[in-house]
């Protein structure tokens, strides 16, 4: 597809805008009539941490102050992201969500600039070089930033995040033979080095590494336009010096030219296979291999822009990789082709004290990561877009929208059947050794207890998709963060076992949306809407004859002072559950006062396992307040 195509496409099929009422919410104030509250009574306090730190995000606490805006927030942001695909936007609204003054516009060329993007000819059209060329002036801007951001700390200071800030967010395989008392050790260690981590990461200039972000991706979009609909490769003088580009590259290689950015490489339209990391990679087209990992950027390579137009390629890493941000901005796009991404960790669109971006405009496409994949933001951004086609996702940990602490990860698929899985690899200790952390799937996550942490955000126009995930996942959070998981068309399976589709844990709000389709939610427990320790949890499906299953805990349940809501405003539904004495609207006493737990269904003919009933009202708890209207003839209230 051209780029100036697939734009266009873009512009034509915005996302479905947010209603600010549904029938579920213009029944919520009766509902909550019925035991004795009203939405302002429905609020958390922001002061509830032991030790309140200095990366909370402002909107954070503002849905703790009204939990209920949690729906409307993570909707209003997907459709902010998907308004059209401006990068250099992207990273700007990220930025924006964690507070920093950045603005889309520092991505633009500065009045005067002696080259970039703009200052290209356009008859005849540029070449590689020229490329290369306009792209170099933003890459020593985006350096600048970055060497800006961490001005602030010393040489020690900036090797310790060096050599520390990656295995804090690594976790080990579970070892049932390792002794208790080196667990203990290890864990204290871990804790050291963390509070070590944080205060030193309380320093970096996090406008500054955005902005960075900002700039490399301002400068992608512009030359994107200048690519496409290129001039004949034959129009590509092979420049390349053969002794350099053999080592660089091998294959159709038209150009390998040295910069004081690093090493800036172009493939030809023929099959090219990648050896190191450059600061710029072209590529015309051809079945192309990347083995060193291609828009990667570490300490050592601050700025890396990699831009293939055409071919099924292979792009291969391990940690850092794949329009990857470590202390640096990494961009990577791919305009065409069926294409596989396999890396490590902090990859595929991950930012690590730095800003993240893979964009994959067409094609049928794999993507396989461990820890921090996907769309991963830990103290920085990281953004994975894929435009169309039948996707496949497959991580284990902290991956597929995960925002950590002063950092946004988003996962943005526009069109196609997608497969998301996340999960099977670490054993979660505390609670199963026959189940694993998932984290994933938009998900927001704190440093409990010392950090909050950031905002999560997964979104899925269209195509029936299959999210799997185990333990904590799918529109979920934890600590002083934000989870949301965006699906707005198609005939969607959600798999997970606990703290999912829409759960919220410890201070926290989270929101699973689901817009049209007839879909299916399973899970075990403290899911479909639960809020869990002074959390909101929501699950809203707006269309579609739906099957909800799960054991306990669940479907609109609040738990320690938590509120659970389960929204559903149209369609014949089927509820299953197991355990009736804690769904289906359920609140419980704690702490003084009592936990919230909402259940609406505003039309269609119902049927339940468990306390619910077709076109009835009934309530099972102090608390709880579970509804069911039919769409022919509503209901009674008791």
């Amino acid at each position: 597809m051209k780029l100036s195509a697939a734009l266009a496409v873009v512009l034509l099929a915005a996302p479905p805008a947010l209603a600010e009422t549904t029938p579920c919410h213009e029944m919520l104030d009766d509902a909550l009539a019925a035991i004795a509250l009203t939405r302002e009574d429905l609020h958390f306090r922001t002061d509830y941490a032991d030790h309140p730190d200095s990366f909370r995000i402002s909107v954070v606490d503002s849905l703790l102050e009204n939990p209920l805006d949690t729906e409307h927030y993570v909707w209003a942001l997907s459709n902010r992201l998907g308004s059209g695909w401006c990068l250099r936007c992207l990273i700007a609204t990220c930025a924006g969500e964690l507070d920093l003054a950045v603005s889309a516009s520092d991505g633009e060329d500065p009045v005067g600039a002696a080259a970039g993007p703009d200052a290209l000819p356009s008859d005849p059209k540029p070449t590689g070089p020229d490329i290369v060329a306009a792209l170099l002036p933003a890459i020593e801007r985006a350096a600048a930033e970055i060497e800006r951001a961490f001005a602030g700390l010393t040489e020690d200071e900036r090797a310790f995040v060096r050599a520390h800030a990656p295995v804090l967010l690594e976790e080990d395989e579970f070892d049932p033979d390792k002794p208790i008392d080196e667990k203990e050790r290890e864990e204290k260690e871990e804790e050291e080095l963390g509070d070590r981590l944080l205060e030193i990461a309380g320093r970096v200039d996090y406008e500054a590494l955005a902005r960075a972000g900002v700039i490399a991706a301002g400068a992608v979009d512009r030359a994107l336009f200048h690519i496409d609909d290129w001039s004949s490769p034959e129009d590509h003088a092979r420049s390349g010096r053969v002794a350099l580009a053999s080592r660089v590259a091998t294959g159709d290689v038209l150009s390998v030219i040295e910069t004081e950015a690093g090493l800036a490489v172009i493939g030809g339209p023929g099959r090219t296979v990648y050896e190191v990391p450059c600061a710029i990679t072209i590529d015309l087209g051809g079945d192309d291999e990347y083995r060193a990992g291609a828009g990667g950027a570490t300490p050592m390579l601050p700025v890396s822009i990699a831009i293939d137009i055409d071919g099924d390629d292979r792009y291969e890493g391990g940690n850092h990789a794949l329009g990857a941000g470590f202390m640096g901005a990494g961009v990577l796009v791919d305009l065409a082709g069926d294409d596989a991404y396999t890396a490590v960790d902090f990859s595929i669109g991950s930012g690590l004290f730095g800003v993240g971006l893979l964009h994959d405009r067409d094609g049928n496409d794999r993507y396989v990561g461990d820890t921090c994949a996907q769309g991963s933001g830990a103290f920085g951004i990281g953004v994975a877009i894929d435009h169309a086609g039948n996707d496949t996702y497959h991580a284990a940990l902290f991956s597929q929208a995960f925002g950590f602490v002063m950092g946004v990860g988003v996962l943005y698929d526009w069109d196609g059947n997608d497969l998301y899985f996340a999960g099977g690899k670490y054993t979660d200790e505390i609670r199963y050794f026959d189940h694993f952390l998932s984290l994933s799937q938009g998900f927001g996550f704190g440093w409990r207890p010392d950090a909050s942490g950031g905002i999560g955000l997964l979104v899925d126009e269209f195509g029936n998709d299959v999210y799997v995930s185990d333990i904590f996942g799918q529109g979920s959070s934890y600590w002083f963060s934000v989870g949301g998981l965006v699906d707005n068309f198609g005939n969607d399976q959600y798999i997970s076992y606990q703290y999912a589709q829409g759960a919220g844990t410890h201070i926290t709000v989270a929101a699973l949306v689901d817009f049209d389709g007839d879909d299916n939610y399973v899970s075990k427990g403290v899911s479909q809407g639960c809020g869990h320790d002074l959390a909101i949890g929501i699950l809203h499906d707006h269309n579609g004859d739906d099957n909800y299953t799960c054991h306990d805990l669940s479907q609109a349940a609040g738990n320690a002072n938590g509120i659970g809501v389960l929204f559903d405003d149209r369609g014949d539904d089927v509820y299953s559950v197991r355990g009736v004495g804690n769904t289906h609207g359920y609140g419980n006493w704690r702490r003084d006062y009592g936990s919230i737990g909402v259940f609406i269904d505003a039309a269609g003919s119902d049927s339940y396992s468990g306390r619910g009933e077709d076109g009835a009202w009934w309530t099972h708890s102090t608390y709880g307040i579970g509804v069911d209207a039919r769409a022919e003839e509503g209901a009674e209230q008791p």
